[in-house]
């Protein structure tokens, strides 16, 4: 998945002028004073919510886990690619680094003996909700780019959320822009709340502050995940960016025209002002701000008759653009950082056309980003993770929702910006069968923390008689799960292990002096894969 859609670098280009701007920062001059401070900074900090504790996993209360584990850093994807329980793993994972804050909590409480309490380190990322919109503000009258727009609409174009890991790796979700949500504050006037396209949030206020507040609250009341920071970039910055760089080199195999306009009698005359002939052709910032923002795209056949190119609608654009990306993203790294002029460049651009909260310190924080990222690679290190979707059309028309068949794979997602990484083992992805005495009552107090668990009547075949104590039965492969439930029942059961579960299962079989159930965590030792097997 290191392909990304063009909104994916647009964003990436806005937090490449947070990273240079701190780069710049540091060779402090009377024109980059003057350059910082007039980027604008909106008010937002009593808004944003402030980064929670890193969520404890199963890696933090088993003995023997090394700290290298997903838990220590929030992230553990995959190779790519769906995996053996039929989730699609974001691609180009890598193996986390914990930081040494989390590292140096996590060597103290493996020195705790077992039923001691294990505690969550400190935050292990931040959030940052990152928006493009499609401001006309600065384009004449007569400009194709102003086609479908006003200066009195700011619709968020695009809309991501990126976190950013102590451990330098980071990880972004776009959210689709027609996602139907219930517009926060709006309650107030209608009652339950108007359901609309996500991006209208961001057009219901008159200041920049008001609509970042607005968006702001819609995300996190609709997603479930906080946000600390807020960025806003408009379209001409992109446009710009090409400009500053000389402009890139794209490839093209037949002539591409956006759509014409109605009653054009100049083929050449698109909607978006962009065409192109076949071959090789220098992009300037503004015709590759038209091929990027293109909705209706043909190509001319061999006969001279025009076809629609793809599918038109917003999914099926960004897959088409991705190659002019790759491009266009291996042509701006290096020239950003290998001529000052472009870093100067750089400043005007943060300055015209970009906007934060005031929870980030241009001068620092943009320092910081610079060395935390200096050496990141966006192939490897940073994770692109996509929410799946369908077509709705109620309540909101032509509008999409997440997918009620894809729910688990929506909720990992998520999770992954709750500081919960891919194969992490938390409550909500253990299920547990509770057995024997009081089954009924233990069961709904592990529900109450986050385990799916329901009283069953049986112990699983192969188990002859009751055992007299308390036991958890687990498939060897799952010592994970099985420690994470022992770490909230005191004392700790026996473990014995049964191969027809799956690793994600367990059963706890209560015996006649039942455990109590902690709502927080102990270190715990769970007996090896060889031990358990029957």
């Amino acid at each position: 998945m290191s392909q990304r859609s063009w909104r994916t670098r647009l964003i990436l280009v806005s937090l490449a002028v947070l990273t240079f701007v701190g780069a710049a920062a540091t060779g402090v001059s009377a024109y980059v004073l003057v350059q910082l401070g007039r980027i604008e900074r909106h008010e937002l900090a009593g808004v944003l919510t402030s980064a929670p504790q890193r969520p404890v996993t199963a890696a933090d209360v088993l003995f023997d886990q090394p700290i290298t584990m997903a838990a220590v850093s929030d992230s553990s994807a995959g190779a790519g690619g769906a995996g053996s329980d039929g989730l699609d793993r974001p691609g180009d994972g890598v193996a986390p680094v914990p930081p040494a804050d989390v590292a140096s909590d996590l060597a103290r409480a493996a020195d705790a003996p077992d039923g001691e309490p294990a505690l969550p380190g400190g935050p292990a990322g931040e959030n940052y909700l990152l928006v493009g919109t499609d401001s006309t503000l600065g384009l004449a009258s007569d400009d194709p780019l102003r086609a479908g727009h006003s200066d009195d609409n700011r619709l968020a174009d695009v809309i991501m959320v990126i976190r950013l890991r102590d451990d330098g790796t980071a990880a972004m979700m776009s959210i689709p822009r027609d996602l139907a949500a219930e517009i926060a504050g709006t309650s107030e006037i209608a009652g339950d709340g108007v359901i609309a396209k996500i991006n209208s949030a961001y057009n219901r206020d008159r200041t920049t502050a008001g609509r970042a507040a607005r968006l702001i609250d819609t995300v996190e009341e609709n997603l479930d995940i906080t946000l600390q920071h807020f960025v806003e970039v408009d379209f001409q910055a992109f446009l710009r960016m090409v400009d500053a760089i000389g402009g890139v080199t794209m490839t093209f195999d037949r002539p591409l025209r956006d759509q014409p306009k109605e009653n054009a009698t100049d083929p050449t005359d698109s909607r978006s002002g962009f065409f192109t002939s076949a071959g090789t052709h220098l992009l300037d910032g503004r015709q590759a701000l038209a091929y990027v923002r293109s909705r209706h795209l043909e190509e001319q056949l061999a006969d001279g008759t025009w076809q629609q190119h793809g599918a038109w609608n917003d999914l099926a654009r960004a897959d088409r653009q991705r190659q002019f990306m790759r491009t266009a993203a291996s042509q701006v790294s290096p020239a950003l950082g290998a001529n000052p002029i472009n870093l100067l460049a750089v400043l005007d651009i943060a300055a015209d056309h970009l906007s934060t909260s005031d929870t980030l310190s241009i001068t620092n924080d943009g320092r910081r980003l610079a060395e935390r990222f200096a050496d990141v690679d966006v192939g490897t290190d940073v994770e692109d993770y996509k929410l799946k979707v369908v077509d709705v059309h109620d309540p909101v028309r032509w509008s999409l929702g997440l997918d009620p068949q894809r729910a688990e794979h929506n909720q990992r997602v998520l999770d992954v910006f709750r500081g919960i990484g891919w194969d992490d083992i938390v409550e909500a992805r253990v299920r547990v069968q509770v057995t024997g005495t009081q089954r009924h009552r233990i069961a709904a107090e592990l529900s109450e923390i986050g385990f799916v668990a329901e009283a069953a009547e049986s112990l699983p075949p192969g188990v002859e008689a009751p055992p007299g104590s308390t036991v958890i039965y687990l498939n060897p492969g799952g010592r994970l799960p099985a420690g994470l439930l022992a770490s909230h029942l005191v004392p700790v059961p026996e473990f014995a292990g049964h191969d027809d579960l799956d690793t994600t299962t367990v059963i706890l079989h209560v015996g006649g002096d039942p455990p109590r159930i902690d709502p927080g965590y102990r270190r715990v030792d769970v007996p090896s894969a060889a031990e358990l097997a029957p």
